[in-house]
């Protein structure tokens, strides 16, 4: 499938194969290679705490499937780390720990007092 960005609205309604084949594009593969080049390769979320992380992914601030006319607006990209994409979206769940639950139950168990002596 091709697409072409430069003909979405604000309102353009983009589907799964939509947003695949746009990432797939040479226009897009090249834009993130600018965007990486333009930050030194360099997580922008990690550098807000002064840690330099190298980036391996470009992040639209303002998601693609929610405004398709910033898909290419350097503006709205910006490189971060594998770990800062997947907090920045928590929806995909990606890296997210799932909580151990804890039990409420009580357990119980017997100490002994001399441990020389086996039971």
């Amino acid at each position: 499938m091709k697409v072409n960005p430069f003909l979405w609205t604000s309102t353009t309604s983009l589907t799964k194969a939509m947003r695949d084949a746009f990432y797939k594009s040479f226009i897009w593969q090249k834009k993130r290679e600018t965007i990486l080049e333009r930050d030194e390769y360099l997580c922008q979320v990690c550098m807000e705490y002064d840690d330099p992380i190298p980036a391996d992914t470009v992040h639209h601030i303002v998601h693609l499937r929610d405004d398709p006319t910033l898909a290419l607006v350097d503006t709205n990209l910006i490189s971060v780390c594998f770990d800062c994409h997947n907090d920045l979206h928590p929806e995909k769940g990606f890296g997210q720990k799932k909580e151990k639950k804890i039990s409420r139950k009580i357990k119980t168990f017997e100490v002994n007092e001399n441990p020389e002596q086996t039971w």
